[in-house]
């Protein structure tokens, strides 16, 4: 009996969306790659060196666009993964805030894009010219195991919301809390910071915001320039115009896929560099440890939960400006001044995740630990800029921290967030 069964070899093709468990599966594989791809742009920027001694003024010059260019992409993909995020909540479905950690292995996402942190360079640009090149095929969707692009995957969520738009209860969380262009002051079609957070309550909204997804991912069929895709295309031109000395003098020393650990869950093919140096190690963990804390409050953000109005102006405060102004990218720049402990490169933030990133139920419950997560960071901050060798910007963070976490407690207590 055994001997008769054959080996299949050929794979099915990807089914069309039908059900809104399609849909709900295929908008969180998008959440979780908007929110990687986000990662790989601040990796890529935090790389740069803007301020390297060997170069000359012209050259400086050019690295500060780069840096921009990167940083504007990055909010534009994190507004992607929150305008995901408000189709999931408008569809009656949970928020998606997780993401397995970098590299990630190449069949998670059913998708042939390498998901890596690489600093800026060659390889980058080709890798990020992958993740948002235009979806030109003649078929809708890829007859095999594996999405040819990002753009193929919206391809396929765009059918699927043609087919069940129809539905009168598809958007059955269309009045649970999104995130949107009015949680910043701005209004419903204002860009701000290079950024647009559309509502989603029905078809006609939902199409609305995966074109806008799209259009500035990979542009229009009338413009490609003004995207994303455009965007890499340009700095790709202006980076091979430039002689190998300044190339590598404007990157700096960082690795391919940082870890503070060895994973179980990053692709096994590909080689990450553990950081070593005790500084780099202790800074690289709180930021991760900031970082999730950061996410933790947009999933009490998002849908319906037991927060208040004022909750959530609370929550809005300290996610969207201190936690990634204040403690993220300040770190990032911290930890490129300290040595991998290789010998080789130097540090850079890992953005790992250590466990899922879920809603708290119980507001009390969540500012409680709310409170006590801050406590732990800026007191592990306050240790380490005790650390030989550390900058000095490492104590500046542990008041920042020291200062978000006294708001939260006075808020808490009664008071206001301000």
């Amino acid at each position: 009996m055994i001997a008769d069964l054959q080996v299949v070899r050929d794979v099915p093709p990807i089914p069309s969306i039908t059900t809104r468990e399609d849909l709900i599966d295929a908008l969180m594989h998008a959440a979780e790659i908007e929110h990687a791809v986000m990662c790989q742009y601040l990796y890529a920027a935090f790389s740069i060196d803007r301020t390297s001694k060997k170069l000359d003024p012209e050259h400086s010059e050019l690295a500060r666009p780069f840096v921009m260019k990167l940083l504007t992409i990055a909010r534009q993909e994190m507004a992607h993964f929150g305008m995901v995020t408000n189709l999931l909540i408008a569809i009656g479905a949970p928020p998606d805030l997780d993401r397995p950690n970098l590299p990630i292995q190449p069949d998670y996402f059913s998708i042939d894009i390498p998901f890596r942190l690489l600093p800026f360079g060659d390889d980058f640009l080709a890798l990020a010219a992958k993740i948002e090149e235009p979806y030109l095929g003649l078929k809708r969707y890829a007859p095999a195991a594996e999405f040819p692009s990002l753009a193929a995957l919206y391809d396929r969520i765009e059918d699927g919301l043609g087919t069940l738009g129809g539905n009168p209860t598809l958007f059955i969380g269309a009045k649970d809390p999104q995130i949107v262009n009015a949680d910043f002051g701005a209004g419903p079609t204002q860009v701000w910071y290079d950024i647009t957070l559309l509502q989603v309550t029905d078809l006609t909204s939902a199409r609305a915001t995966i074109e806008l997804i799209r259009a500035q991912g990979e542009g229009t069929t009338s413009d490609r320039a003004d995207s994303h895709f455009g965007w890499v295309r340009e700095m790709k031109r202006i980076w091979d115009c430039l002689p190998d000395d300044v190339r590598k003098a404007m990157v700096k020393p960082a690795p391919a896929n940082p870890v503070t650990k060895a994973r179980g869950d990053v692709d096994p093919n590909e080689t990450c560099i553990e950081l070593r140096d005790p500084r780099a190690l202790a800074v690289a963990r709180l930021v991760n440890r900031g970082y999730e804390v950061l996410l933790l409050l947009l999933a009490r953000l998002y849908g319906r939960c037991d927060a208040t109005a004022a909750d959530r102006d609370m929550y809005r405060t300290f996610a969207f400006f201190p936690l990634m102004t204040m403690v993220v990218r300040p770190c990032a720049e911290i930890l490129t001044q300290l040595p991998a402990g290789d010998g080789v490169h130097c540090a850079v933030c890992t953005f790992e995740l250590d466990g899922p990133i879920r809603t708290f139920p119980d507001r009390e419950a969540f500012h409680v630990q709310l409170e006590e997560r801050l406590t732990h960071i800026a007191d592990g901050f306050a240790a380490a800029a005790q650390l030989p060798g550390m900058p000095e910007r490492c104590a500046f963070v542990a008041e920042n921290v020291g200062y978000i976490r006294d708001r939260v407690r006075a808020y808490v207590q009664g008071g206001t967030a301000t």
